[in-house]
């Protein structure tokens, strides 16, 4: 059942791959999202070639509650490389009040949001709808469920209260490599 659940969250997810989630963006009555989203891209994250038409749908998630903090924008994307453009892109936003984040399934949202109470928020993070943390020992480790997340904190816990001797215990998922950053090609 277990592995049912998986390969559906995992058909959901690859259906997510062109969206992205924008926070922080102000929002205006009657406003025309596409619009506001190709705006935001090109001046914030310098993507000049970045049009409406690389937006194939758009808006903003929840009911307006007139409150000060703007409803997220979703939107999908035209292609992957498209969206691999702002992902890759997104750390121009530091400072704005404005960030770009995964469209992820729920699940792995509560995974990530349970990764960030118990490691940290500088240790993890997502890429492809991945959920990583660093452990306590620096390598870098991909979650998949809770329990690799309660397996990763007890190996945590351990090295912690052991600092000197070597675990025996074996790592709860598999150490991920480092490796160096990829950017996104720029259209000509």
């Amino acid at each position: 059942m277990k592995a049912l659940a998986q390969e559906l969250d995992n058909m959901e997810m690859r259906g997510r791959r062109k969206m992205v989630l924008l926070h922080g963006v102000a929002e205006q009555a009657k406003e025309d999202t596409s619009q506001v989203v190709a705006e935001v891209v090109r001046s914030h994250l310098e993507l000049a070639d970045f049009s409406v038409s690389e937006v194939r749908r758009c808006h903003r998630m929840g009911r307006p509650t007139g409150a000060s903090k703007p409803r997220p924008i979703l939107c999908k994307l035209r292609d992957v490389s498209v969206r691999d453009s702002i992902w890759f892109a997104k750390t121009k936003l530091k400072g704005t009040g404005i960030t770009v984040s995964e469209f992820l399934t729920r699940s792995r949202h509560q995974l990530f949001m349970s990764a960030r109470d118990k490691f940290g928020v500088n240790n993890c993070w997502t890429k492809q709808g991945h959920v990583y943390v660093v452990g306590s020992d620096g390598s870098r480790h991909r979650v998949g469920t809770l329990d690799d997340l309660v397996r990763l904190e007890q190996v945590k816990e351990k090295s912690c209260s052991i600092a000197t001797l070597p675990s025996s215990s074996p790592s709860p998922s598999t150490p991920v490599p480092k490796k160096g950053k990829r950017v996104a090609a720029k259209k000509k």
